[in-house]
């Protein structure tokens, strides 16, 4: 599944459940429709990004768009959206999606690309570029330099490119890897699950989010999974040198609220919105 393995409590329960326990990327083909069911619901950073993006016509370049949790209330909103994502089954439940009834009449105004947002072309500049749910830690510290390159020469000379970073107060001077678990129940068109969320961070800053997933019939569990993103954290100054180094300005940000059930009983952690110029 990954080069990284797993340590820690999700370690514990994929040995605990042993041969009984199927391991999934997030976003591969098995875990994207899982990750669309946990999410779609999920309306964090949709305010503030919008409120952030209010007067702007130009089109907007969404990266990492996934199944569109944000790419549909920008197209609500009227704006032009050029969505990119690098994983074909997530851009599929997105084509899914605007085959809906509520959705079709803003349809034409989405363009996919199926792409990777180190190195991507899209010979056009954009007044807004997007890439939210913290996505920028996806890459490591290298790559998100190609990110930002890519960022610098697709963005219009007076646009903005809005990112959301998480910042975790316990990884500033760690020197021990520390976990969080929760545990909450939920559903999907399939049947009820019982997850158990364990985020866990290295003191290099690598974080494995994990989601054990017991699907349950009847009282009794009929299937087991282990849904698995990780992600390369740094501290907020030294991504704000990364944005200097490549040509871009960090000129503005704000906390947002809190609305992800996963984190909220969490007071060290806070979700970011930050504008970024040339």
């Amino acid at each position: 599944m990954t080069e990284y393995q797993l340590k820690g409590t999700a370690a514990a329960l994929v040995e605990l459940f042993a041969d009984k326990i199927h391991q999934h990327g997030m976003y591969d083909s098995a875990g994207a429709g899982f990750y669309h069911s946990f999410t779609v619901r999920d309306n964090a950073e949709v305010e503030e990004l919008l409120s952030a993006a209010e007067g702007r016509e130009g089109a907007v370049l969404e990266l990492c768009c996934g199944s569109g949790r944000l790419t549909l209330p920008f197209l609500q909103r009227g704006f032009e959206v050029v969505g990119l994502d690098n994983s074909p089954s997530m851009l599929e439940i997105l084509a899914e999606r605007l085959q809906e009834p509520e959705h079709q009449e803003y349809a034409g105004r989405l363009t996919t690309v199926e792409g990777d947002m180190t190195a991507f072309a899209l010979d056009r500049r954009f007044d807004l570029i997007v890439l939210g749910a913290t996505a920028v830690w996806n890459l490591t510290r290298e790559q998100r330099a190609e990110l930002f390159r890519c960022v610098r020469e697709h963005l219009a000379e007076d646009g903005r490119f809005l990112l959301t970073v998480l910042d975790i107060a316990e990884f500033d001077g760690a020197t021990a890897a520390f976990e969080y678990t929760s545990v909450f129940p939920t559903k999907d068109e399939t049947s009820p699950v019982l997850c158990t969320f364990i985020d866990r961070v290295e003191p290099d800053g690598l974080r494995s989010t994990s989601i054990l997933a017991n699907r349950v019939q009847d009282g009794s569990v009929t299937d087991t999974a282990m849904y698995t993103a990780w992600t390369h954290l740094a501290p907020l100054s030294g991504l704000e040198q990364e944005l200097s180094a490549e040509g871009l300005k960090l000129v503005a940000q704000r906390e947002l609220v809190n609305r992800h059930q996963i984190t909220r009983s969490s007071s060290a952690r806070r979700r970011l919105l930050l504008e970024v110029t040339l």
